[in-house]
């Protein structure tokens, strides 16, 4: 992946934390980041999507007023326009099997534990940018393709109805 990518990028970092705010921030610039966009929760991110369009979205999961789950839920129900489609990376330092699933299940692109490093934030902005899984819309799930390897597979094709974006 070429770093002039990252030159294009806004992307919008959400989060409570001052701290990490700055860190995320500071991380981003040095990868090259064009612009780098500023929340402190889920309400103020929906106001700043209403004026700009991120290329990408950096939110932390636990949040007050509106926190990074009900942020990329209200996102995602975003239907016939690319913002309901950008990919969302999300922060937690809650990293059991329910909170994971739990972003999994609302259509989080990537998932990333904290303490973050220089490292796992580039190695998923290189799975979002340079990997994308394909979009997948259905009646109960609109997000990435919660599959990550073909596999073959045995059964009912439940996948045939819905649509690949």
């Amino acid at each position: 992946m070429s770093v002039a990518l990252f030159k294009k990028l806004t992307i919008l970092v959400v989060d409570d934390s001052a701290y990490m705010r700055h860190l995320l921030m500071t991380l981003l610039q040095a990868l090259g980041v064009k612009e780098v966009l500023l929340a402190i929760n889920g309400d103020e991110a929906l106001s700043i999507v209403q004026t700009k369009e991120p290329d990408l979205i950096i939110t932390d999961a636990a949040m007050m007023p509106m926190d990074g789950f009900s942020f990329a839920s209200k996102l995602r129900s975003i239907r016939g326009h690319a913002l309901g489609m950008v990919p969302i990376i999300m922060v937690s330092g809650h990293t059991d099997i329910a909170s994971v699933e739990r972003a999994r299940d609302i259509g989080i692109s990537e998932f990333l534990s904290k303490p973050i490093s220089a490292r796992g934030l580039y190695e998923r902005l290189i799975q979002v940018l340079d990997r994308p899984r394909q979009f997948v819309e259905t009646p109960t799930y609109r997000g990435p393709d919660r599959r990550r390897r073909e596999r073959p597979f045995e059964g009912e094709d439940r996948r045939n109805s819905i649509a690949l974006l």
